[in-house]
């Protein structure tokens, strides 16, 4: 099972270390500098995969403690990047040598550039980057890997001779720039262009040969497999065109962001390079990411959503994280491994996500009598709509739906009741009795109605619904969490209503009148058992009083 604690970690007052022993047997011990949970989360998902190279002694301590810093490996593009940034320089400015002198009267009207000295600094010039180039000497080079550093970019040995071989090119470079210099203010034009020439021919085969593949980061063994698979980016395009047909645009877009995620953590890797432990990072990365769909995290990017520091009430739900474990598996399991044979095994096999029951808290009776005097000052649709809420246990859904139709009356009892027409299950199909002030109120809301209209066709937005019951808590001096940890939301009044009635009638009855499911213990004799009649359901609503 996936463990939610950061492994490798500990806490020492309000600051979180990284804490692993070292093959000597003596401990490392280094301050991640946050007492964030969510930041040593997201932080341990990208140093974790290297502790077992420091523990085989496959890395070293120094190395490791970089990785801690925010550095990265060096790459064979930085250092294309660095040589042809130097190189595209030294022919911009020996393409622009006849403009120098109308450059610098207009800068000095006064100044006169001798061509006989200019010569000879020229021929200085480039002695000096010769001289470098025949004695070894590492200036250039150690400016190189000082950049480097100062980009928070690591280099190995193997680097330092890199670093080495640039440095060479760029000195012969420079080399040549001079002695263009030397060429145009001796009037050696045909010299002059020749080197032009050849500085934009060393440019042009050094763009070309440009390498764009990072050098592999030591990883965990890479399957051999790796090298025949496409990348992730080719495989999810491929999956989405086949199998994103039938998608409607929501899952779509929901799909897109699960993708998304695991494109930011792992890269655009082979689908055979990827695995156990880039998905293990992935799902860490995704604990950590608030709800998308309220603000300020709607208005965020991606980047910005990992790199906040989300309040634990904001996180995603675990329901949703196992969703993108859901996706991930039908994604390299069912397509890349089952259907299209590009994997021998998928990356996310064995691997499970407990759901977290995330249990909903009540209100208490004080809490009810505050909300129940509030909602009654009101006189728009937050007193009809949420008073029906608290005096009927439905769902919120439930509510929003029903139209005038379907407030009857029963001719046994002669008392009116909401007739839920559908829902989340069968047993959502069922009638609601209705106490005498909230009959009350619905019959003066439908009065005017006709009898398609919707009862609550005045509601605002979900969102909005959510914004005004948050505020109503606030005025009534009731806490989004209870004494137990538990979040009160509005869904939390059905608790309420379900908890209040529970301890005053048969559960059967409440199960009957909320919509929940019975537990059938009576065999074959469960199929002539049908409905209880309206009367027997009155007991569960007239219980209810604030």
């Amino acid at each position: 099972m996936y463990n939610r604690h950061p492994r490798f970690t500990t806490k020492r007052g309000n600051v979180y270390y990284i804490n692993f022993r070292l093959p000597d047997g003596t401990f490392f011990r280094r301050s991640l500098g946050t007492d964030s949970l969510q930041a040593v989360e997201v932080t341990m998902s990208r140093l974790s995969a290297y502790i077992p190279l420091v523990q085989n002694c496959s890395l070293s301590v120094e190395q490791f403690k970089m990785h801690i810093d925010g550095f990265r490996e060096a790459t064979q593009r930085d250092f294309d990047t660095y040589l042809l940034d130097w190189l595209r320089m030294g022919v911009d400015e020996a393409k622009r040598m006849p403009e120098l002198g109308r450059l610098q009267r207009q800068i000095d009207s006064d100044a006169a550039i001798s061509p006989t000295t200019s010569v000879t600094e020229a021929k200085g010039r480039a002695d000096v980057h010769l001289n470098r180039v025949y004695s070894g000497d590492d200036s250039t080079a150690r400016m190189l890997l000082a950049t480097l550093f100062k980009k928070k970019v690591s280099f190995d040995q193997s680097d330092v001779e890199q670093a080495y071989e640039v440095a060479g090119q760029i000195d012969l470079h420079q080399a040549m720039l001079q002695q263009a210099y030397d060429a145009f203010y001796s009037g050696d034009l045909v010299r002059y262009r020749t080197l032009v020439d050849e500085m934009q021919s060393k440019l042009t085969e050094a763009e070309r040969l440009k390498n764009p593949v990072t050098k592999q980061v030591v990883v965990p063994t890479v399957e051999p497999e790796s090298n025949a698979t496409p990348l992730l980016s080719v495989a999810w395009k491929m999956f989405t065109t086949e199998k994103g047909k039938g998608w409607a645009a929501t899952v779509a877009n929901e799909n897109q962001r699960f993708y998304d995620v695991l494109m930011h953590v792992i890269g655009d890797l082979p689908v055979g390079a990827i695995t156990k432990q880039h998905l293990r990072q992935t799902i860490t990365v995704i604990e950590n990411l608030p709800r998308r769909n309220r603000k300020p995290y709607c208005e965020m990017t991606l980047i910005e959503c990992i790199d906040f520091d989300v309040p634990e009430e904001d996180l995603m739900s675990s329901a949703n994280v196992k969703k993108h474990l859901k996706i991930y598996s039908s994604f390299f399991k069912d397509f890349l491994k089952d259907e299209k044979d590009n994997l021998e095994k998928a990356p996310t096999e064995g691997i499970k996500y407990e759901v977290t029951e995330n249990k909903g808290g009540s209100y208490s009776k004080p809490e009810m009598q505050r909300l129940v005097k509030h909602l009654n000052t009101c006189a728009d649709w937050r007193r009809d709509y949420f008073l029906t809420l608290i005096y009927t246990g439905a769902r919120r859904g439930e509510i929003a739906a029903i139209r005038k139709e379907h407030i009857r009356k029963d001719e046994e009892t002669r008392r009116r009741y909401i007739f839920i027409d559908g829902g989340k299950t069968d047993q959502a199909v069922r009638q609601i009795p209705l106490n005498a002030v909230l009959e009350k109120l619905l019959l003066a809301r439908i009065k005017s109605l006709k009898s398609s209209d919707p009862v609550f066709g005045d509601l605002p937005t979900y969102e909005q619904i959510g914004l005004e019951w948050n505020s109503i808590m606030a005025h009534c001096n009731i806490q989004k969490f209870n004494e137990f940890g538990q979040k009160r939301v509005i869904h939390a009044l059905r608790h309420t209503f379900i908890s209040e009635a529970m301890t005053k009638v048969l559960p059967v009855m409440v199960q009957f009148c909320v919509g929940h499911s019975r537990t059938q213990s009576l065999g074959i004799t469960a199929r002539y058992t049908h409905r209880p009649p309206l009367r027997d359901l009155l007991q569960v609503v007239d219980c209810i009083s604030w």
